[in-house]
């Protein structure tokens, strides 16, 4: 490809991107996290919306780990020009999962002052125990598995090896928290396509389960 030629490709990707923001933009809506109604052993995770992409904090033996999806070549690689976003945007791509463990305290002030990123809102979720520790090891064997592809990303403070599914729009780090808040026994309202979360109260969540199971 010519110089020319990539020059008017990186506009028509910068303009294919402007105009699929500006449309997706005017769809945006508040995705509800309602937690379980019923919980034995309570246990609080952490969900972070960094303005785009949002982020899971679980408790750890040694403090909190935190867990992000993406696409490999904008997190891992770090390629954040138009035609990487253009790719990023409409087509399936290789995926990374990005991991820290901080020592500190599992609160939202822990949370907070211990990750050395930008965070818009911090949403605290209570779960069960069980779950968290379930999901936990589930994701802690993941990042083990392939560790032989790690990048470390100084910017989300992450360090990314490869996620065996592909990224994509409609695949992205906020459908994949909605899933992991799923196996901790939430439910999901709205379509997580943006990182705009609100946690439903307990007690909403417990009176919307009794009305659906009364007479």
């Amino acid at each position: 490809m010519t110089r020319s030629h990539r020059r008017v490709f990186r506009l028509f990707a910068s303009v294919a991107l402007a105009g699929g923001a500006a449309l997706l933009l005017s769809a945006c809506t508040t995705t509800t996290i309602v937690p379980p109604a019923s919980v034995d052993r309570p246990q609080s995770v952490f969900v972070l919306d960094h303005g785009r992409h949002s982020s899971i904090v679980l408790p750890h033996p040694e403090g909190f780990v935190r867990y992000a999806y993406g696409d490999w070549g904008w997190y891992a690689e770090v390629e954040t020009g138009p035609t990487e976003a253009i790719r990023a945007a409409f087509w399936p791509t290789r995926a990374g999962l990005g991991r820290s463990l901080t020592a500190g305290t599992a609160t939202r002030e822990g949370v907070r002052g211990g990750l050395r990123v930008g965070i818009q809102e911090i949403h605290e979720v209570p779960v069960e125990t069980d779950r968290v520790d379930a999901l936990r090891s589930s994701l802690e064997a993941l990042h083990r598995e392939n560790y032989a592809s790690v990048k470390y990303n100084t910017v989300y403070d992450l360090a990314f090896v490869e996620h065996p599914e592909p990224y994509a729009f409609w695949h992205n780090s906020n459908h994949k928290v909605a899933e992991w808040l799923r196996q901790l026994g939430c439910a999901i309202e709205g379509n997580a396509l943006w990182a705009s979360w609100q946690v439903q109260p307990r007690a909403l969540a417990t009176e919307g389960v009794k009305d659906l199971g009364g007479d």
